[in-house]
């Protein structure tokens, strides 16, 4: 084999399977047959800025649009699941959120063993019909954590934890809240939170606020309390004040104030803030929210446990509008062997109004389609009749009829729909009414010059209303190809503008939430172009077929009334017997 030949080979080779790595399926390992769908959520530990370990935490998943497709799930959403990254052990989870008609929905998930330096992942799975509710609200929390208020109740806050510790007072809330619903503090009824979850020892409390002003925001009665005064955060421990740790106003971020007994440590969006020595005195009451304090309280927990700085710096990087810690990965669909083709993701991402714009251009599509062939075929039986037309014209003699006019013959069967044979029987009906009259009047010339002009006449018209009946419709096939690609743009434009405006709305910006969308988005351009494109050849050659026939009449005509101006012009008028 020579090395040109080898080179061939080897080329060949390597594009039938780069075509097959490309179109085949990859393989994945499914955790359980039975559900259609998985997403796998990827957790940046480091581009969260968290820089030691995370043994066990509540990790906040934002599902929206750009990166959830809520027509894949059970309309209660109570298919989901959530699955360690070995794709073998089920995670405990609840959803605080479920909203599949604004395709939102906040999911809280127990995640364990986040290392910085180390790439971790969770993965969702859904669409399986059969399968029931699988929440644990309390589950998701360590046996640590004494408390925790989402705030999506009505009513005074209630405990998600097993513990049941329940707050008095706090009904007002804010739907567009961080996360959620998110409590309102009007400096005038502060929220009592129960004795049993703030005992002594080790305690760590957390929550996110949005200060309208100042106040004491948390006190622990006779023992520590957390103001906040000009823009900044102080903790208040048995007389002792830290030094204060900038809060801006109107604006959220995550506190946390954790006593390990020797002392009690602020932090703020996960960094330290400020610090007070000495351990925590046995309260002299129950713990108040909002003593004199105006604004927003959203996601409070209580741990009787110091929790590390790590934990805090994982919340302030997952919980907020825009998440750190958090991207998603295309969805996956579970096909025989396992797997997912990107068109039914493209698809499955699209929205109502790239569907009516996609509905659209196939709608074009068909009728480009239908005139394309029809026109086809009738430019081939009109090219097949005139062909057949002129070869039995060109059997006539040339002095065939003289003074009776243009024979009549019949070209055959072939010859049905012959545009030129309607042409010939134009010119025949118009010379021989001119041959009657000329001997009607006893003129001395059978046709006269001004009468040849009038034969010509005719034929143009016959020409060019042959020539109106090749070109009709196709105007159809020109709106398709100027229009169809900006039908397409729009519905482009249209998703591309839902797309940022669902994500904007879920507080989530990354590459894996805004791709799936951008791209279903991109569908409707493309079904524009294949409206276009397919319409664009179509119509150059159909044009180019019907110019050729078109010549075919001129030579036709020309030669038509060169023979007639042979023959009958200036002929002398035969005289009768």
């Amino acid at each position: 084999m020579t090395l040109i030949a080898r080179l061939r080979k080897g080329a060949v080779a390597g594009a039938l399977g780069l075509a097959a790595l490309t179109a085949a399926s990859p393989a994945y390992a499914w955790w359980e047959s039975d559900y259609a769908f998985r997403t796998k959520i990827n957790l940046n530990v480091d581009a969260a800025g968290v820089t030691e370990e995370v043994t066990r935490a509540p990790v906040l998943i934002r599902l929206h649009s750009g990166n959830f497709n809520f027509a894949d799930v059970k309309a209660d959403g109570s298919d989901l699941r959530f699955v360690a990254g070995d794709d073998r052990t089920p995670l405990k989870f609840h959803i605080e959120k479920w909203s599949p008609a604004e395709e939102q929905a906040l999911v809280w998930v127990d995640v364990q063993g986040l290392r910085p330096g180390q790439t971790s992942a969770i993965y969702a799975y859904y669409g399986n019909e059969a399968a029931e509710a699988a929440q644990d609200v309390a589950g998701t929390f360590a046996p640590d954590y004494r408390l925790v208020y989402h705030f999506n109740e009505e009513g005074a806050p209630r405990d998600a934890t097993a513990n049941g510790n329940n707050a008095t007072g706090g009904e007002a809330r804010n739907a567009g809240g961080l996360i959620g619903n998110s409590l309102v503090l009007d400096g005038q009824s502060p929220v009592a939170l129960p004795a049993s979850a703030l005992g002594g020892g080790t305690l760590s409390v957390s929550f996110w606020v949005k200060p309208s002003g100042d106040g004491t925001i948390f006190t622990l009665p006779g023992s520590v309390s957390l103001v906040a005064e000009g823009g900044q955060l102080y903790i208040d421990q048995g007389g002792n004040r830290s030094v204060g740790a900038a809060l801006a106003a109107d604006a959220w971020a995550n506190v946390a104030l954790v006593n390990d007994g020797e002392r009690s440590v602020l932090f703020i969006d996960g960094q330290p803030g400020g610090e007070v020595t000495g351990a925590l005195a046995e309260a002299s009451g129950a713990a108040v929210l909002g003593q004199g304090f105006a604004g927003e309280i959203d996601e409070l927990r209580v741990t009787g446990a110091a929790l590390p700085q790590s934990a805090f710096q994982l919340a302030a990087a997952s919980e907020g509008q825009t998440s750190r810690l958090v991207t998603t990965d295309t969805a996956q669909q579970v096909e025989t062997g396992g797997g997912h083709g990107y068109w039914g993701l493209l698809f499955g991402s699209l929205m109502f109004d790239a569907w009516v714009v996609i509905i659209i251009c196939a709608f074009m599509l068909v009728i480009a389609i239908a005139i394309m062939i029809s026109k086809g075929l009738l430019i081939s039986r009109v090219h097949q009749a005139n062909e057949a037309f002129l070869d039995a014209y060109g059997q006539i003699s040339r002095r065939a009829g003289d003074h009776d006019g243009l024979p009549a013959f019949d070209p055959g069967a072939h010859a049905a729909g012959s545009t030129l044979a309607r042409l010939y029987n134009i010119g025949r009906r118009e010379l021989t009414e001119r041959l009657k009259e000329g001997r009607a009047t006893g003129s001395r010339f059978a046709v006269r010059a001004q009468s040849i002009a009038a034969i010509r006449s005719a034929l143009d018209a016959g020409r060019v209303r042959e020539g109106q009946k090749l070109h009709a419709r196709l105007v159809l096939l020109t709106i398709a190809i100027s229009g169809g690609p900006f039908i397409g743009l729009l519905g482009t434009v249209m998703g591309v503008m839902i797309t940022f405006a669902s994500v904007a709305a879920a507080g989530e910006v990354n590459i894996s939430a805004i791709a799936p969308g951008m791209a279903a988005a991109l569908l409707a351009t493309v079904a524009g172009l294949a409206v276009a494109i397919p319409a664009l050849f179509g119509y150059n050659y159909l044009l180019s077929r019907i110019e050729e026939i078109q010549a075919d009449h001129d030579i036709f005509v020309d030669e038509l009334e060169k023979r007639i101006a042979e023959t009958w012009q200036d002929a002398p008028v035969a005289q009768a017997a």
